[in-house]
């Protein structure tokens, strides 16, 4: 007889709450390949329909047995197949309760629950088996259909369908074996073993399997709750971080004017416009605008920083020779490596090379800033050295470009800070007695021109001996990136500019 395909079952409902807490279903505790090949093999065995159906009604696994050519003959007629299909969907989604002709047969279920038997108008019977594990209600077996020993001739029921051959009726019924009540008991007894131990079996995969899931799903929103905090955390800290950087930026801001003032004021004094002063009142006046001077820069430095981590500094792009960059930039550091008695040398390639993109102004204090550090880091007496490579491919780059070295023998950088030193207010040494000063911006604000330029600066060195500053360069920025596409300048055709 005709019914829904196995495997039709689909997917399983979702369910509330623990595993342990709600009800499995056949679906979870069955695997359908290979519970529908035991099935298959059962049906084989005993020549037998065996269908497995869940508690929805839903076809889980279907042996036909040996009666197909009978019940598709039956089929062949109008009536025969709307008795068959009315039969069927009474076997798989009907009530287990003798109505419609059912009874219940003797003894119990297997698997509990009572025995159902149920004749079919061609004479054939089915026997119906809840399947109940650990008190819940499963789903159902049905058993056959088969040939009772006691039938011998179609039944009247059958004989009064229009248009059935009953003599091809009697041909087909006679080639179907005969099953016995006892038999027929043994049959579902062994069904109902190799269902209770896939059934064991599956659910104590299911469970191992659900809990796994389960403690998964929990350590995931865990995480899910952390990430959200973190989540929170970080904004907060993006926002304390905004703030500190326009807080730094106004008083910075602020503070230049009346420094500017002090400094300008001490230099008047310093070249006696207002009156000559004596040696020690000029010591003074000097030592006013040294630390002037040095705050100033300081506050500079501050202001640059702010205005980098607040994304407002634009690099304004042009041809500038690297060349004459270097050699400007040590102008500005050698009276203080001159007081430390420093040797300072300058290496330049020999042939003169090609300009290139460059923001002049930004390169400039990346120069100057890394020299600053050579000086202010190595010992009276030691040697200073900056060096610029001719143009060339640059592997770090994978573009053509150029290097700017700046080397010392100074304290040196121990290994576990060379990441760190490039981080803003970032000090080697953080004691309140240390013997360099400086807010730990210069190399910040290097790292942040030079990648700004589409390079990399990076250091080499060792503790009492020295630091190797390396910057790469492209000889143009690339063409995309951060903010507006780059547009190369036009190129600068004056000789006399520099």
């Amino acid at each position: 007889m005709s019914a829904d395909k196995p495997g039709a079952a689909g997917s399983a409902p979702e369910h509330a709450g623990s595993v342990l807490q709600r009800k499995a279903s056949l679906v979870d505790m069955l695997d359908p390949l290979s519970f529908g090949d035991v099935v298959e093999s059962l049906g084989e065995l005993f020549r037998v329909g065996i269908r497995v159906l869940d508690e929805r009604g839903r076809t889980l696994a279907d042996a036909k047995g040996g009666n197909g050519d009978f019940c598709g003959f039956v089929n062949t007629t109008a009536q025969g197949r709307a008795r068959c299909t009315a039969l069927v969907a009474r076997l798989n989604e009907g009530p287990l309760t003798p109505t419609q002709g059912a009874q219940v047969l003797p003894g119990t279920s297997p698997l509990g629950g009572e025995l159902l038997g149920q004749p079919c108008f061609t004479g054939l019977r089915y026997v119906v088996m809840p399947v109940q594990w650990e008190g819940d209600f499963l789903g159902r077996v049905v058993f056959g259909p088969f040939a009772p020993e006691e039938l011998t001739d179609v039944p009247a029921s059958l004989a009064e369908l229009e248009g059935l051959d009953l003599d091809r009726a009697r041909e087909l019924l006679a080639h179907m074996g005969r099953q016995s009540e006892h038999r027929v008991a043994k049959m579902l007894a062994h069904v109902a073993q190799v269902l209770a131990a896939l059934l064991a079996a599956g659910q104590k995969s299911y469970l191992t399997g659900q809990l796994h899931l389960e403690a998964m799903l929990e350590t995931q929103r865990d995480l899910e709750a952390q990430n959200a905090q973190l989540m929170r955390l970080n904004q907060r800290l993006k926002e304390a971080d905004r703030i500190k950087s326009s807080f730094l930026g106004t008083v910075s801001h602020e503070l230049r004017t009346p420094l500017s003032s002090i400094i300008g004021y001490s230099e008047m004094l310093a070249e006696g416009l207002v009156g000559g002063l004596n040696p020690e009142q000029m010591q003074f006046v000097r030592t006013i605008i040294e630390k002037g001077n040095t705050l100033l820069k300081l506050i500079s430095s501050i202001l640059d920083m702010s205005q980098i981590e607040a994304g407002k500094v634009r690099l304004a792009f042009e041809w500038v020779d690297v060349q004459e960059l270097v050699e400007s930039s040590l102008t500005s550091v050698m009276p203080q490596a001159q007081r430390k008695g420093l040797t300072v040398k300058v290496q330049l390639p020999e042939a003169a090379q090609p300009r290139v993109v460059a923001d002049r102004e930004k390169l400039s204090q990346v120069v100057v800033n890394l020299l600053a550090n050579a000086v202010k880091f190595t010992p009276g007496g030691g040697h200073v050295e900056v060096r610029l490579s001719a143009h060339g491919q640059q592997k770090d780059l994978g573009v053509e470009g150029y290097r700017i070295e700046v080397e010392d023998t100074g304290v040196g950088i121990p290994l576990d800070q060379r990441e760190r030193i490039f981080q803003s207010f970032y000090q080697v040494d953080d004691s309140p007695t240390r013997e360099y000063g400086g807010a730990g911006l210069g190399l910040a604000i290097v790292k942040s021109y030079v990648e700004g330029h589409g390079g990399q600066v990076s250091v080499t060195s060792e503790v009492g001996q020295g630091s190797c500053f390396r910057v790469v360069l492209p000889k143009e920025p690339p063409l995309s990136g951060q903010g507006p596409a780059y547009i190369p300048p036009p190129i600068d055709t004056d000789p006399e500019r520099f």
